[in-house]
């Protein structure tokens, strides 16, 4: 059986690494959500529709992570801003907001 997924409908890093990792490994596979939605794509695996990558910070107790599949490559969050935001105190706070989320 195909293994159904749920993937962004934009151009992503992460749809990109998990098609070529799965097609690498030679799993047959079929979207059954393409959404630019990040809620879109959590409430399909949520619901046990699809499965998706997710990273670890955004697994929720309804998920379950699936240890059983191909690896897929490490890749680097960045985080840029421009040396005239270093004093725009909201900007700040984002920062550290997305810090804390992505555990960086």
């Amino acid at each position: 059986d195909p293994l159904p997924l749920a993937v962004h409908a934009a151009q992503c890093p992460y749809r990109e690494a998990m098609m070529a990792s799965l097609k690498h490994s030679g799993r047959k596979t079929r979207v059954v959500l393409e959404s630019p939605s990040n809620q879109a794509i959590k409430a399909c695996v949520e619901a046990g529709l699809a499965i998706s990558l997710i990273d670890r910070s955004g697994v929720t107790e309804a998920m379950q992570i699936l240890n059983d599949l191909p690896e897929i490559a490490e890749h680097e969050i960045v985080f840029l801003r421009s040396p005239a935001s270093l004093t725009d105190e909201a900007v700040c706070v984002l920062a550290q907001a997305m810090q804390k989320y992505f555990r960086v």
